[in-house]
């Protein structure tokens, strides 16, 4: 709650009186405090305007300008109104073109569920109304928030659950955004936008409630679940949904003019159009989610049966829907296939087809889908184009974890390597193991040795002295880079006359680290941040081998340093292994790259070069 405080001096005179509080009345929200005069009105003014506060919620009083008292909405310039943060937020929703009608209503909804109550009254100009601190108590409060997650249950209280990391990211993202329009403004609002260094959750945080939220499926448990099912349109609905990976909105608008080269040895189904929320309450066939979501995907003799048993071609009606909710060919709902489909989840597990402790959605048909893929050796890219993802960051953060029950024999491989290493083969080229057994692996050359080169994109090369691991490394960095290595055989003493020996030649898979990183940012003379990097200030996470210059074991190290030239930039940029020790680096190079930018030699030399002329 507000409160008033008199201020004194050391001879105990009254020289203020403030109101102080907190931001949104939580421990952790940002403190306030506005000033009153010293007198007996004063004193009164103090009182009202802190029922005020109170009243707002712990949020500056609507018509309330700090330092000026409350304003006259008929005498004020009608643009103050427009700086309000729930004014200047609608307006860019409102204007915001190339968007559906529906992620401008759902933009709104969370605007006045999640934002509003914080910041609605808030000047976007203030630094005080928005700064670091403000924003980081606001997502904390969002972190300690309770939400009903999933579908409500008919019977007894929804479950409430932490609002998830991912949630708490896009409500971030609405907020930087509206911000990030004040810092583009012309003329700018804003000199930077607070959100930028904010800590948010990673969105691997979610614990044990968090894999909850995705069931894979075995192919045995979909066929069980299929069987349990009443109706014989729900099967095909769900062969096809397993068989294709496509989301609901998509498949429940599969029609015949969906099909591609329907009666050759390779059918498609052509992703091109998806049931779209109208913002009215009201449903619209449109197009797929993204750009990427409009793809051509080859379907297995299950699926062409599925949807041949469904009527398959038809010439005469393209636009018809395989999959309705009545005799009349409307869009079929999916709260009423989710309830059809529940019951043969719960007949699934009655006769042990389906593990108690899993409680599959029909979404994880999907992540099943994904799942087979990847377990028969398919990559990445493949099930993101597959599965219509936009990004392959999406397509990693969910299924990556899956990847290692496919890496089996490369797992033996590498194990077989080492192995062979530390027993030694006795043979020619064989790996020698110093007694005391050191931590490297050293093998000599001998006539007709062979080391195997792997060339990456830049021209570097490493060497190694098993193909295996050799196939491995560049199977991982394609993997992980999209990009091809190639190797190369090569005989050793050639390696080893133009690399100064063969020291550097790997027995062993080489180390890598998992590394955070932020910028680099570019600062000019006068402190003005210059374009920076794409997602610069965007806390990214790879794995860096240990030849690359990222690579390091420490949790974090940075650097601001001059760039050459006449430019007179200034760079920073930090990196580590510990993600909050990096964004306090961070934090460090960007202060240091500020006070050091207006130092720049190129400075000094155009001062000389002034003087001199």
């Amino acid at each position: 709650m507000a409160y008033v405080k008199a201020m004194k001096n050391r001879q105990g005179a009254v020289t203020s009186h403030r109101v102080i509080w907190r931001l949104g009345g939580s421990r952790t929200g940002a403190p306030q405090a506005e000033r009153f005069g010293p007198t007996d009105e004063g004193r009164e003014a103090a009182d009202i305007f802190c029922e005020a506060v109170n009243a707002a919620g712990q949020q500056w009083p609507l018509g309330w300008v700090k330092g000026r008292g409350f304003i006259d909405p008929a005498a004020e310039e009608p643009a103050e109104e427009r700086y309000r943060f729930r004014t200047y937020a609608l307006a860019m929703l409102n204007l915001k073109t190339g968007i559906q009608e529906q992620y401008r209503k759902d933009c709104i909804r969370d605007l006045e569920r999640w934002i509003f109550p914080t910041f609605g009254n808030c000047d976007v100009r203030n630094i005080e109304h928005f700064s670091h601190d403000t924003v980081q108590a606001w997502v904390r409060n969002l972190e300690k928030t309770k939400v009903h997650r999933g579908q409500a249950p008919k019977n007894g209280q929804p479950k409430l659950r932490p609002m998830s990391p991912k949630t708490i990211r896009n409500l971030h993202g609405l907020l930087f955004a509206v911000l990030q329009k004040a810092v583009q403004s012309e003329p700018p609002l804003r000199n930077r936008n607070p959100c930028e260094l904010t800590s948010l959750p990673r969105t691997d945080d979610d614990g044990a409630d968090g894999g909850e939220d995705i069931e894979f499926l075995t192919p045995d448990e979909v066929d069980g679940l299929i069987q349990c099912m009443e109706r014989r349109s729900d099967q095909l609905l769900a062969i096809v949904k397993y068989g294709t990976g496509m989301r609901w909105g998509e498949v429940s608008a599969l029609g015949p003019e969906c099909l591609e080269s329907w009666k050759t040895p390779k059918p498609k189904i052509r992703v091109k159009r998806a049931w779209k929320k109208d913002g009215e309450g009201g449903y619209y066939l449109g197009m797929p989610k993204s750009k990427r979501g409009r793809r051509s995907l080859r379907v297995s003799s299950a699926v062409v049966d599925a949807i041949e048993e469904l009527g398959g071609y038809d010439n005469a009606n393209p636009g018809r829907l395989f999959f309705t909710g009545d005799q009349n060919g409307k869009r079929l709902h999916y709260s009423t296939f989710y309830d059809r489909w529940q019951r043969a989840v719960h007949r699934a597990k009655e006769l042990g087809l389906l593990p108690s402790h899993k409680s599959p959605t029909p979404h994880d048909l999907r992540h099943s889908h994904a799942a087979v893929l990847l377990s028969e050796g398919r990559g990445l890219e493949y099930v993101k184009v597959r599965l219509g993802h936009e990004s392959i960051k999406t397509t990693s953060d969910t299924y990556g974890h899956l990847l290692p029950e496919a890496d089996d024999d490369a797992m033996e491989i590498i194990d077989r390597s080492l192995i062979r290493g530390r027993t030694g083969g006795g043979g020619q080229g064989s790996a020698v193991v110093p007694p005391g057994g050191p931590a490297r692996l050293v093998v000599p050359a001998q006539a007709g040795s062979t080391v195997y080169v792997t060339v990456f994109p830049d021209r570097h090369q490493e060497a190694f002295w098993v193909p295996e691991i050799a196939r491995l490394v560049s199977e991982v960095w394609k993997l992980e880079r999209r990009q091809a290595v190639r190797i190369e055989e090569r005989d050793a003493s050639l390696w080893a006359a133009r690399h100064g020996g063969l020291d550097d030649v790997h027995a062993t898979m080489p180390d890598r680290a998992l590394i955070w990183s932020l910028g680099p940012v570019v600062y000019g003379a006068d402190g003005e941040e210059l374009v920076a990097a794409p997602g610069a200030h965007e806390l990214r996470q790879a794995w860096a081998w240990q030849w690359e210059e990222a690579f390091t074991k420490e949790p974090a190290q940075w650097y601001a340093v001059h760039r050459p030239g006449l430019g007179a930039h200034t760079e920073a940029a930090a990196w580590g292994t510990d993600e909050k020790k990096v964004r306090a680096a961070y934090v460090k190079a960007r202060a240091k790259a500020l006070r050091d930018c207006g130092r720049h030699p190129a400075l000094e030399s155009k001062a000389v070069a002034q003087t001199d002329s």
